[in-house]
């Protein structure tokens, strides 16, 4: 059928759709212009699409009837809800961008397409889309921004994405028709035609090998984890599902699957439910879900443990598992919302060859829902950069931070330089486990954004560092941000340090928290991420920052470098991240006078809630963490009065030490005394626990001995009092 015979919308859905179906693709539409005409083709579009299922994403679409939107075979939808349909199937989608531009939405709902059908995408008219006030601006507004001053950067690359792609169809209400033909048929088969067969319940021989694989970890050699990784719609989640559902039937007691929430497993339990049955819908109650944090701090026994979205886990975490779980398969999105997969690969490849060497990797190619090379996921991949790589750099031994050049990169220079904004984002991606397509159009539309690059040779980029402005808050909400009783968008540290400190005055200095700092994989341990931490302070004392600050997962290795760089801690946060495990540090560096005397304040009451937060809420850090935050806060500690020991506590220490006094009649001495010694360090990693669980983190006997590898809680007693003998006479005065 050539454009010339089409005369409706109606009649060029139906003409795409049979070319999808022909080709094994997912084909997309575009429909530009008013609110109103929009909705006059939707009604267009869903009367051609009669007898066909029609899942509509938007708050509402007035030009649907009643009658329409009962209809069993149409579902309506808000945005925010696509992420609940993961693993499942659609066969039309209408995403209404005047309800907003969700690209986290998009990127997911676009997975649930099937081969053969049509993604429309309603937009305003493409050269007036950057200046929609899109309902997406208010999560990137900051105060006192308003709504209207967001930017539409993301939207003017997006528009001009679409104008010259041509993997997409456009229609718009200004008269232009612009028609994706292309009718490529599914190439052969050739592993089929060497007689590889595809057996039921999977959909691909990629499936097919994935599943088998899956088995040979549960019954082959321990120590030997599988890392399965594939780009979004390849069958991975329904993989895991399928080989657990087998194994139950061939009499497997417990399997475990962990992924960063209960959501992403729930194709998992789909696909285990489906082959299991009725008859034997029972073997369900072996397949436990647990939250990778509650994993790794319970450990619970298992034949096979399962991780989901592996990308999406902390390094740490997933490190965690693979030295106590003998039997664990590692499955991961490479380009998706999900994760990260490339930055796990890079991160994780190296603790899988350093601690078991033998492990496998499959990598599942074939789409299940549709034919590869399909126009859909191709136009999604651009329009979200969910392959942007990294540039390619030229012998990166040789690269110093001398040799590069450090600047700030604006919002609009992206917007004009997709090569540079791909070669950011690329390294966005790789250097956190929490990249998603959100980021990509907060980097470019967010009210409060600072962007820096450092380039090596010819231009390339080697390292990146986000900030966002923040403080000097109007006075009139001193006391409602002080009292908890306002917040205002886009000021984490001046109203955390206002708020959950009890610093008011925080409100008023400026601030730059430090979002994310990437360094190009090929020249890390050079340095490169302290010097941008270092010209980043320069660039911002010109401006007349009053301190630089950055919440992050608090690690020991992470508290580290931050203290190196002369960051202090000033806050822990009270609840663990469900995904990552950890609570959250907040760490702060001065640089002018008035920011000196509120970080120093700011730290010291860190520590004094700490010594009570660590008994209770914090009780259950990790021991690490907490010897780390210790030893950076000795200079304080040993300034402290409250910590300084008395005769009388001296002579109680060594009652205490000699046997002549149990612990509980001295914990209020041997707790201060503990805090000075932490504080010096040079401890054995047992002690540190020693000290930490029992002294610090108010655990009972029972517990320490357990996790001190003693015999029992006399062993332990006695460590203990061995320890703060010797630890301890370097805080004694000789009275």
């Amino acid at each position: 059928m050539s454009q010339q015979t089409i005369s409706s919308t109606g009649e060029l859905v139906r003409s795409l759709k049979s070319a999808a179906r022909l080709s094994g693709h997912r084909r997309l539409l575009v429909c530009a212009g008013s609110a109103d005409w929009c909705e006059t083709q939707v009604v267009e579009m869903v009367h051609a699409l009669t007898g066909e299922s029609v899942l509509l994403i938007g708050e509402d679409f007035p030009g649907l009837t009643v009658s329409d939107l009962v209809n069993s075979y149409i579902e309506a939808i808000a945005a925010k809800k696509c992420l609940s349909r993961l693993g499942a199937e659609h066969q039309n989608i209408i995403f209404n961008a005047y309800a907003g531009f969700d690209v986290d939405a998009f990127g997911a709902i676009s997975g649930t397409l099937c081969a053969g059908g049509l993604m429309v995408l309603l937009t305003p008219a493409l050269d007036q889309w950057q200046y929609f006030h899109d309902p997406e601006h208010h999560r990137m507004q900051v105060y006192p921004q308003q709504f209207e001053d967001v930017s539409g950067r993301y939207l003017q690359r997006l528009s001009q994405i679409i104008k010259t792609s041509d993997l997409l169809s456009l229609i718009t209400e200004s008269g232009e028709l612009r028609i994706q033909w292309v009718n490529s048929h599914p190439e052969k088969d050739t592993l089929a035609e060497q007689g590889e067969m595809v057996t039921a319940p999977c959909k691909t021989r990629s499936q097919m090998r994935a599943v088998q694989a899956i088995h040979k970890v549960f019954r082959g050699h321990r120590r030997r984890p599988l890392v399965l990784t594939a780009d979004r719609g390849r069958g991975k989640s329904a993989s895991l599902g399928i080989a657990a559902a087998q194994l139950l039937l061939e009499g497997a007691d417990q399997i475990t699957i962990t992924a960063p929430s209960r959501n992403t497993a729930d194709v998992f339990f789909q696909h285990a439910g489906k082959v299991l049955g009725e008859c034997h819908a029972a073997l369900l109650n072996r397949l436990h879900f647990i939250a990778p944090d509650d994993l790794v701090q319970t450990l619970p026994a298992t034949q096979l443990l399962l991780v989901d979205e592996a990308a999406a886990i902390p390094t740490p975490v997933l490190e965690k598992m693979l030295t106590h779980y003998s039997r664990i398969v590692y499955a991961t999105t490479i380009h998706g919302y999900e994760g990260t997969g490339r930055g796990f690969a890079i991160r994780f490849t190296k603790v899988l060859d350093s601690k078991t060497p033998q492990w496998h990797e499959l990598r599942m190619i074939e789409p299940v829902r549709w034919q590869p090379e399909d126009p859909l996921e191709r136009f999604v991949f651009r329009a979200l950069l969910l392959n942007a790589v990294p540039a390619v750099i030229d012998q990166p031994e040789n690269i110093s931070p001398e040799q590069c050049i450090f600047r700030q990169i604006s919002s609009e220079e992206l917007v004009s330089n997709e090569d540079l904004l791909a070669q950011m984002f690329g390294l966005l991606v790789l250097a956190h486990y929490q990249t998603r397509p959100f980021d990509l159009r907060h980097l470019l539309d967010g009210g409060n954004m600072e962007i820096y690059g450092l380039f090596a040779r010819q231009k390339r980029l080697v390292a990146v560092l986000l900030a966002a402005r923040e403080g000097e808050i109007e006075s009139a909400l001193i006391d409602d941000i002080w009292m908890g009783r306002r917040r205002v968008r886009g000021h984490l540290l001046p109203q955390s340090l206002s708020n959950h400190l009890g610093l008011p005055e925080a409100i008023f200095l400026k601030g730059l928290r430090i979002i994310r700092i990437a360094v190009h994989p090929d020249c890390q341990r050079k340095g490169l991420g302290r010097a941008v931490l270092d010209k980043l302070q320069q660039d911002a004392a010109v401006k007349n920052i009053d301190y630089l600050g950055t919440v992050f997962g608090a690690t020991d290795d992470l508290l580290q470098f931050w203290d190196d760089s002369s960051y202090v801690p000033v806050r822990v946060g009270l609840s663990r991240d469900a995904a990552s495990g950890t609570h959250a540090a907040m760490m702060l560096k001065p640089l002018s006078l008035p920011a000196q005397h509120l970080i120093h304040k700011a730290h010291k009451k860190c520590l004094f809630q700490l010594q009570w937060l660590l008994m209770d809420e914090l009780r259950d850090l990790d021991v690490e963490v907490v010897a780390t935050l210790l030893a950076i806060m000795a200079p304080i500690i040993r300034a402290s009065d409250y910590y300084a020991l008395s005769c009388d506590d001296q002579r109680e220490l060594v009652s205490f030490t000699e046997g002549r006094r149990q612990y509980e009649n001295c914990v209020d001495v041997i707790k201060r005394v503990t805090f000075r010694i932490l504080g010096v360090g040079d401890i054995n990693t047992a002690d540190v626990r020693l000290l930490v669980s029992r002294v610090i983190q108010n655990h009972s006997w029972h517990q320490v001995a357990a996790a001190c590898n003693v015999s029992g809680e006399k062993q332990a007693r006695q460590r203990l009092r061995e320890l703060i003998a010797v630890k301890s006479r370097l805080h004694l005065s000789g009275c």
